[in-house]
């Protein structure tokens, strides 16, 4: 291998007790990011912008997570390998000491460029160090601006001389400036030899910081040099910056992503499919697949032409959550908006639905809002109690997981495709009981859902039948418990299900 290529090294050993709970049974490096864990981004950034093939990874709390997904990196076009801190509580150093000692068994050369596994980048110019002549000093280190002092109080600062920097400063109480450090650094072989020997007298008597070591280079006239980086950077460290991480990578492409709308039509009229012309008219959706139990004269009518695509049960008597399954599974957006038909949605709601999406992984629309609900609607009285009362109860059964709710049966939804995919094997329910069960899922995958208000109208009905048949006692009490059999489920089998609700493995594209 040719001194002159890079070689990665990604530390992922910590345990990242900030993130708690969401780092109980994985790894902070598998915390995931627009539904891909923040590791597998940093793979592909070293891979994508440093031309990197070669890449260290130093596991720890729960590395088999890690292994068993990434493998041998094959399927992301690298060429990974893997060494085990057995001493997390050594912090950084020790795992850059491992890695260090593993490249040079495996006699690999040259300078070592170091993502930290727990660090999310957007739009970031990684590729201009290529060019950045830094082979002319002993370490670089990647500099970002942050108009947060919060943030760079979270991070680490460096004072800079001469294009040099002197002296550095891990999590710094008083901020006089917009710069800080980043978990980027291209380091030189010497940098190893250097940091072995502060380890001479074992691993109990070497640096616990990984900062103030490197400061202490910087101020024994060491050749450090910043790099200015830019795009957006999240340091990943608690269940906030998850969720600003997620903001920044959806709302950076948004742009891009489409959306389909899956419109499920079960025994009503045919009048009520002069809907779907309207919902396909909405400018924000790229297609409508309108799925059903059977076909029609009158639905093939109307998914003739233009975004209606007709999906047809293989068997007459598909039950709701079947047709839900079905209609996913055919739609082709990045987004999917999930509504009904019995043309009390209105769609002028999907905007808001993408609009909250950019913050959340699922967003339910609630038809408890007062003012946004039509006169005369089934949604009043003892119906309405019954939702909420059944919300109620969900917050009450995982109270620890910041559930908000007031109408966890709502049908009309938006939820990103990644979302369901993570779900969509512990969906267990053939009926309506789906939508509630699918709040659960979402909740217990420890991913952000966000209530919003939404217009719910009367259902135009040709006779006086004004509640629907799914506004029974029956299917309360079948809420209910589901309700009380997801979470016993989560309190009985709760480490078995997380390890089950790992991402898998990656594949070849």
């Amino acid at each position: 291998m040719s001194s002159d290529t890079l070689i990665g090294l990604i530390p992922a050993a910590g345990r990242g007790v900030r993130a708690y709970p969401y780092t109980a049974t994985v790894p902070k490096a598998m915390l995931e990011v627009d539904g891909v864990p923040l590791i597998r981004r940093n793979v592909e950034l070293l891979r994508d912008e440093l031309d990197i093939r070669d890449i260290c990874v130093v596991v720890g709390y729960r590395g088999e997570v890690i292994r068993d997904y990434l493998g041998t990196g094959g399927a992301l076009g690298v060429r990974l390998f893997y060494v085990t801190n057995p001493r997390v509580e050594l912090n950084l150093p020790y795992s850059m000491l491992l890695g260090g000692q593993e490249i040079a068994r495996r006699g690999l050369e040259g300078y070592c460029c170091t993502v930290l596994s727990d660090e999310c980048y957007v739009g970031s110019n990684h590729r201009s160090l290529l060019a950045s002549g830094y082979r002319n000093a002993l370490a670089t280190c990647g500099l970002v601006h942050s108009d947060f002092p919060k943030q760079i109080r979270n991070n680490y600062v460096v004072t800079i001389e001469d294009g040099r920097i002197v002296a550095m400063q891990e999590k710094p109480q008083t901020v006089s400036g917009t710069l800080m450090g980043t978990g980027t650094y291209l380091l030189a072989p010497e940098v190893f030899t250097r940091l072995a020997a502060s380890f001479a007298d074992g691993p109990d008597h070497g640096p616990r910081d990984w900062t103030t070591w490197l400061g202490g280079l910087c101020a024994a006239g060491a050749r450090v040099v910043p790099f200015p980086l830019t795009g957006r950077y999240v340091n990943v460290n608690s269940r906030d910056d998850l969720n600003w991480a997620n903001y920044l990578v959806r709302d950076a492409t948004f742009a891009s992503r489409t959306a389909s709308l899956v419109y499920v039509i079960e025994d009503e009229g045919e009048t009520k499919l002069r809907a779907l012309g309207v919902f396909a008219a909405a400018p924000e959706l790229a297609e409508v697949v309108a799925v059903a139990p059977r076909s029609s004269p009158a639905l093939e009518r109307a998914a003739g032409g233009g975004k209606i695509r007709l999906v047809v049960a293989s068997h007459p008597g598909a039950a709701t959550g079947d047709l839900v399954r079905l209609g996913i599974a055919a739609a082709r957006g990045d987004i999917v908006i999930l509504c009904y038909s019995d043309d009390t949605f209105v769609p002028t709601d999907v905007a808001k639905f993408l609009v909250y999406l950019r913050d959340a992984d699922m967003v339910v629309g609630t038809r408890t809002t007062r003012q946004m609900i039509e006169q005369g609607t089934n949604m009043r009285g003892i119906v309405r109690a019954a939702h909420v009362t059944l919300a109620k109860l969900c917050e009450l059964l995982w109270w620890r997981f910041d559930s908000r709710f007031t109408d966890i049966c709502c049908v009309y939804r938006g939820f990103w495709r990644s979302t369901y995919e993570s779900i969509s094997d512990r969906l267990t329910s053939h009926g309506p009981e789906i939508f509630p069960e699918m709040v659960i899922e979402v909740l217990r995958a420890r991913k952000r859902i966000i209530e919003i208000p939404v217009n719910y109208c009367n259902r135009d009905l040709e006779h006086s039948r004004v509640y629907s048949r799914y506004q029974s006692v029956g299917l309360f009490l079948r809420v209910v418990g589901v309700l009380v059999r997801k979470r016993l489920d989560g309190l009985w089998s709760g480490r078995r299900w997380h390890r089950r609700a790992a991402p898998r493995a990656v594949t070849a594209r």
